[in-house]
């Protein structure tokens, strides 16, 4: 099943380099990354700030591997790790997606 999973980092380069290694080891088909405005509060205190979003294309077996990799990998000390399943996806796209995905999960 594919899956969709978004996280978020302070620099262009730091999502430039997790999106590398994420491809790179087959766990991810393909890793977009956006730049985007977020506030939040850390540490009790209110923040907004520039961040990239990395929308990481994978399938729901590499989710475990997935997430050890970017515990390891994040630049943040409680780095966001958020999934979604992908209900509907063409089938030529949907191929890809699993073929690009190598590794046995």
């Amino acid at each position: 099943m594919p899956i969709l999973i978004q996280s978020t980092v302070s620099s262009k380069k730091q999502a430039q380099k997790l999106a590398h290694k994420l491809c790179k080891k087959h766990l991810a088909a393909c890793v977009q990354i956006h730049k985007i405005k977020s506030s939040y509060f850390w540490q009790d205190k209110f923040c907004k700030e520039s961040e990239f979003i990395l929308n990481i294309k994978s399938k729901k077996k590499a989710y475990k591997k997935i997430v050890k990799f970017m515990e390891k990998n994040h630049p943040y000390e409680v780095p966001e790790i958020i999934a979604f399943k992908i209900d509907r996806l063409n089938k030529a796209y949907k191929k890809w997606l699993k073929n690009s995905c190598k590794n046995k999960f």
